[in-house]
C-alpha cells in the first residue's frame, strides 16, 4: 500500500502581492504626511519675519533663546504687525495683546522696529506692552557686518 496518493497534487506556495502593496502604499502616505507636518511646524517656528524691514545694527546684542515668542514688527511707516500669537481676539494690536496676556501672561515678546520707523512709534508700542504687564520684552537688532580681517 502506497501512502502517497498520486491523485494529490502538491500545492505551490505563493505570496499574495495585494496586501504587500497596500502596506507599502500606507507607509508611503504616512511618511509623506509626517514630513509635510514637520516642515509646516518648522516654518511656523521660524524666527524670521515675513515682513521685510531693515533692522538697526548694534554690537552689544545677544542671541535670543526664547521658545515661541510673539513678534511685534513696526515697519517704516509706523504700522504694527503681530506674528506668532495663536487665534487672538480683537481688531487692534492692543486688543490682541490684552487677549494674549489673559491667555499667557509669561509670553516672551520680541519687538522688531524698522530703522526708518519713528523712534516714538517703537517706544509707544514698547510702553503699551509693558503697561499690559508682560515681563519679558526684547528689542531685535542686526549684528553689523564686520570685515573678515577684523577680529
Amino acid at each position: 500500500m502506497n501512502l502517497r496518493s498520486s491523485s494529490r497534487r502538491r500545492e505551490e506556495a505563493t505570496i499574495e502581492l495585494t496586501p504587500l502593496i497596500d502596506v507599502v502604499f500606507l507607509l508611503l502616505i504616512f511618511f509623506l504626511l509626517t514630513s509635510s507636518i514637520q516642515q509646516a511646524q518648522q516654518e511656523s517656528n521660524s524666527r524670521e519675519s515675513t515682513i521685510a524691514i531693515e533692522l538697526p545694527e548694534a554690537q552689544s546684542g545677544t542671541q535670543s533663546t526664547q521658545s515661541n515668542p510673539v513678534v511685534l514688527t513696526v515697519d517704516g511707516e509706523g504700522k504694527v504687525v503681530m506674528e506668532g500669537g495663536e487665534d487672538l481676539q480683537g481688531d487692534s494690536i492692543e486688543a490682541q495683546l490684552q487677549d494674549l496676556y489673559k491667555k499667557k501672561p509669561e509670553a516672551p515678546i520680541l519687538l522688531r522696529g524698522d530703522q526708518g520707523a519713528s523712534h516714538g512709534d517703537v517706544i509707544q508700542l514698547l510702553d503699551s506692552v509693558k503697561q499690559l504687564g508682560f515681563k519679558r520684552v526684547d528689542l531685535v537688532i542686526a549684528k553689523p557686518k564686520s570685515d573678515p580681517e577684523t577680529p
